[in-house]
């Protein structure tokens, strides 16, 4: 795995990250700081630089090292919760604006693009392997057609193993980390400061203007915490936004679908694109996601493998990995102003479709901060808590009290000799309630398996080689180094035994 990725995803695979701007060692005043390099915060720091602002953004890692550098380079504007249950939610006029706002985003994305990054229009099918879905799937239809979408029905949508579904035209797919490279280029072009490694210590009261940053310290009157997941101290957020992982593989074969991008009816579901233009038999495809920390990681990546092989001739599988991403419990994302904050705000829960609503985000947050108001405000604002997101919540509830729960639970006991390379688990070492692994060089590595953000036990992910928090999507190394996620802190040393 690249030492500055939480992943090993093709586009990283391919070409290895650097670091290219310093980390944060003096004071910096700006009038916003930006958290997160990603393509939220990356988008956001261009609209507020367009609009005037002086804007500074700070990188944990390296730019490219996160959520986006792991993203499959979809580009959609079909709702994630359905044209349908949108509908439901929201009404014909917002629903519309909603699906705008993504389509938008794909045509800012084009523009700011141009020729760098292997940007492509291509048909979106979405479709069931079921001919008894057909009656569910023209419904789906219609209601896409009622929200603007350019849509067709197809009796058989163009790959082997589809039965029905429909198509939707004018979306696309890209070189996501060629794109983030190039997103990068243009925030330095237009005046902004960039710091990595500089990780954000987010301690928020109702008005805050400086936060410690890297060896150093940011000053600012607004505050955009872009990090994809929750940074602040809302708890109603973390309930809102539980944290995900979704799998992901490139494969060479012999039998490609057409230029598109493909995604089924399942629960979850599966998706499916060409890598590039120049390499028409490598395909991504991405799915079998579980709640981040609660769930068998190496039989993910196994069961989508699978999948593949039963659909397509594979010549060779290229490239694994798996990214994190935070599904609102309610199905819309949370974009907005931090709950009971003056000038603090989030974007968070872009589920997996975060190129799109990273980009628009930047929009709605510049219009929030520079005129007050923006498109959908109240629809999308993280203050909101309908009766839905309380019963999803309720739901997804479940992985964090297990996480908590492991912490007094009774621990089994573990033989770090029975460990293989690749191994990992949390149980009594020597006596101790340990975080205990080998990595596949045969080194062993013991933590505190406590998450330092707030107080989850983590699990071992076999995949990636990382240690998982549950309770909110916390992650580190084998050996305890913070990763990703709202812990700012590593994991500690085992606090007594054997060492």
């Amino acid at each position: 795995m690249n030492a500055n990725a939480i992943h090993h995803s093709c586009w990283v695979h391919s070409n290895p990250l650097t670091q290219r701007f310093d980390r944060l060692s003096s004071t910096h005043t700006s009038d916003v700081a930006v958290v997160g390099g990603g393509i939220t915060g990356l988008s956001t720091a261009l609209e507020l630089l367009h609009r005037g602002f002086s804007v500074a953004v700070y990188e944990a890692a390296i730019i490219g090292g996160g959520t986006t550098g792991g993203s499959t380079g979809h580009l959609d504007a079909h709702p994630e919760i359905g044209c349908g249950e949108l509908l439901s939610k929201l009404g014909e006029t917002a629903s519309r604006a909603y699906v705008q706002l993504r389509q938008a985003a794909i045509a800012a994305i084009e523009h700011r693009a141009a020729n760098y990054c292997d940007f492509t229009r291509v048909p979106g099918y979405y479709y069931s392997e079921h001919a008894d879905d057909a009656s569910s799937l023209r419904d789906e239809c219609e209601a896409a057609a009622q929200l603007g979408l350019p849509v067709e029905w197809c009796d058989k949508p163009p790959l082997r193993f589809a039965t029905v579904g429909f198509r939707i035209d004018s979306m696309a797919r890209m070189d996501s980390m060629a794109y983030l490279r190039r997103l990068t280029d243009l925030v330095v072009e237009a005046g902004g400061k960039i710091f990595e490694k500089s990780i954000a210590r987010v301690s928020l009261e109702e008005e805050t203007r400086e936060l410690s940053v890297g060896d150093g310290t940011a000053h600012f009157d607004h505050l955009v915490l872009a990090a994809h997941c929750n940074k602040s101290d809302s708890m109603l957020l973390d309930i809102e936004t539980p944290a995900y992982q979704s799998y992901a593989l490139l494969a060479e074969v012999t039998n490609p679908p057409e230029d598109g991008l493909f995604w089924d009816n399942s629960d979850p579901y599966f998706y499916t694109r060409r890598w590039g233009s120049a390499s028409p038999n490598k395909i991504i495809v991405g799915g079998c996601d579980h709640r981040t920390g609660d769930g068998d990681t190496k039989q993910a990546q196994a069961d989508l493998e699978e999948y593949v092989r039963q659909r397509f001739d594979v010549r060779s599988i290229e490239s694994r990995w798996s990214a994190e991403l935070f599904e609102p419990t309610d199905g819309l994302p949370m974009i907005g102003k931090v709950p009971g904050k003056k000038n603090a705000w989030i974007a968070t829960g872009l589920s997996g479709v975060g190129l799109t609503w990273g980009t628009a985000a930047g929009w709605l947050i510049a219009d929030q901060i520079f005129r007050g108001s923006s498109t959908l405000q109240d629809a999308l604002s993280p203050s909101r808590l309908s009766v839905s997101a309380i019963t999803g919540a309720v739901t997804e509830m479940a992985a964090p009290v297990k996480g908590m729960a492991q912490r007094i639970l009774p621990a089994k006991k573990i033989d770090p000799v029975t460990l293989r390379p690749g191994e990992g688990a949390v149980g009594d070492v020597d006596g101790v309630h340990t975080a205990i692994c080998r990595d596949k060089s045969g080194v062993l590595h013991r933590c505190d398996p406590v998450c330092t953000h707030m107080g989850g036990t983590v699990s071992w992910n076999e995949a990636e080689q990382t240690w998982d928090c549950p309770v909110h999507g916390g992650r580190f190394t084998n050996c305890g180094k913070r990763l990703y996620g709202p812990p700012e802190q590593d994991l500690q040393s085992p606090k007594t035994g054997k060492q």
